[in-house]
């Protein structure tokens, strides 16, 4: 009777790490609860996804009338966009494992582009902030020979800043500055000797790391 037991369990955990292995970023894109996606019903991101496999790129309505497409789709990240100001990027982090985290980037234009990150676990739980990974902010975009007082002196100069974040090929998150589109030319000026156009980071694991040169 024990080992008849054993063989149960260890047959219960073998489907459940198959069907956890199984699912892939399409599924969870299928599968999200309107957190993200709130005008978005599931059987429109499945036409989607149908036409997108079909190489049909199609604008769907969503229950506001605003026009719904995919602009990109692979083996671990979905870009969707929901409106002519705003694209969301699924990026699923570390696939078949257990601890699979969907990384979800959205970037409105304002007209400049500027994004949040948010994490969720597989059934769509939001992670807490900070612990995957931390945006930059512009700060971060200085080169190291710019000292402290000349740092804040001109961040003082901005009533905000914005950065925009994409998942590109390779397992690789991008951080953007958009000062050039920003700010005037003679304020741009001040800034361009003194900062980088991008900040490169990598996915480990379910971390998002700097990446190191």
């Amino acid at each position: 009777m024990r080992i008849k037991r054993i063989l149960i369990l260890s047959s219960a955990i073998l489907c459940m790490l198959t069907a956890i292995q199984g699912r892939t970023i399409r599924d969870f894109f299928a599968s999200e609860p309107g957190r993200i996606f709130t005008l978005l019903p599931s059987n429109t991101r499945l036409d989607l996804l149908d036409y997108f496999d079909s190489g049909k790129i199609v604008w769907a309505q969503n229950n506001l009338g605003n026009g719904t497409s995919l602009s990109a789709v692979d083996s671990t990240s979905i870009t969707v966009v929901t409106s002519e100001s705003k694209t969301v990027q699924l990026r699923l982090l570390t696939q078949g494992s257990k601890d699979s985290v969907i990384a979800v980037i959205e970037t409105v234009r304002t007209p400049v582009p500027d994004s949040r990150i948010t994490f969720y676990n597989t059934r769509w739980e939001r992670l807490p902030d900070g612990k995957k990974f931390k945006k930059p902010s512009l700060s971060d975009f200085f080169l190291s020979r710019v000292s402290k007082s000349q740092r804040q002196s001109l961040l003082e100069t901005l009533p905000f800043t914005l950065v925009e974040l994409e998942f590109i090929d390779g397992g690789r998150l991008v951080a953007r500055q958009h000062l050039k589109e920003f700010l005037s030319k003679e304020d741009f000026a001040q800034f361009r000797p003194h900062v980088v156009d991008s900040l490169v980071f990598v996915v480990n694991g379910t971390r998002i790391k700097p990446l190191k040169h």
